[in-house]
């Protein structure tokens, strides 16, 4: 969160005498004016800084508290509600801002309440799960994945039609838990067949959770952009202010 409060505004009212309220309302505009500024140089530091770039729902993950010529205080904070099947705004990439380790995915739920992921280890895509230009697992994949696995039934098969004279494709799904005697790396495969040939791939792999370095340092940007947006938007609306009085 990035807050705002005005220090030293006092000695600007008793300057003005009766006047002096219009510096609150002059205090509330810039106030705005520079919160709205600060929520703009976020989205332009997340779509350079992210992977792959931020998503439309890193974009808005933030929401702007306005000020009022009352409270004089504004601020910039990480969304707590949710879009659909995401985790809320601030579970979701509250690491970006702070470092230190994510919060657990739904997806990562979702295994673990089915015993398919363990306790401690969380997910990575494998070398087999289709990607979007964010670097995200792609839905549709995850879609037939896990209504494989989630019912839990050995040998279970999805059968693709591949064209006129092709071998029909029966796509399946294993999941790999730690200390298996396959010896693969734990996680969650996907195996081919057509015809006499069979093929796997790892979809989701399971992993330690990983430390993540801090993308953005919210006070350090706020404090940028206050002292670049604050004091000449103050200026600007006291003088409106003190010529609309006068008229």
């Amino acid at each position: 969160m990035i807050a705002i409060h005005i220090d030293g505004l006092d000695a600007v009212r008793a300057q003005l005498g009766n006047a002096a309220k219009q510096a609150n309302f002059a205090a509330s505009r810039a106030l705005n004016t520079t919160v709205y500024a600060i929520n703009a140089q976020l989205k332009q530091d997340m779509a350079s800084t992210f992977k792959g770039g931020a998503t439309a729902y890193s974009l808005r993950a933030f929401k702007v508290t306005k000020a009022n010529k009352n409270t004089l205080a504004a601020e910039v904070s990480l969304r707590t509600d949710t879009q659909g099947a995401a985790l809320p705004y601030n579970k979701a990439l509250a690491h970006m801002f702070t470092g230190g380790r994510r919060s657990f995915k739904k997806l990562e739920g979702w295994l673990r309440a089915r015993r398919l992921l363990p306790g401690g280890l969380t997910v990575a895509p494998g070398a087999g799960m289709p990607l979007d230009r964010f670097g995200n697992m792609r839905q549709a994949a995850l879609t037939e994945m896990l209504g494989v696995v989630g019912n839990q039934r050995t040998n279970l098969r999805v059968y693709r039609k591949t064209g006129a004279g092709k071998a029909q494709k029966a796509v399946g799904y294993f999941v790999v838990l730690p200390g298996d005697k396959s010896r693969k790396h734990p996680g969650i495969y996907k195996r081919i067949e057509t015809g006499s040939s069979s093929g796997i791939k790892a979809m989701v792999l399971y992993v330690d959770p990983l430390n993540y370095r801090q993308a953005i340092d919210l006070d350090k940007l706020g404090h940028h952009v206050v002292a670049k947006t604050f004091q000449s938007a103050f200026n600007k609306e006291l003088a409106a202010a003190l010529a609309g009085a006068k008229s």
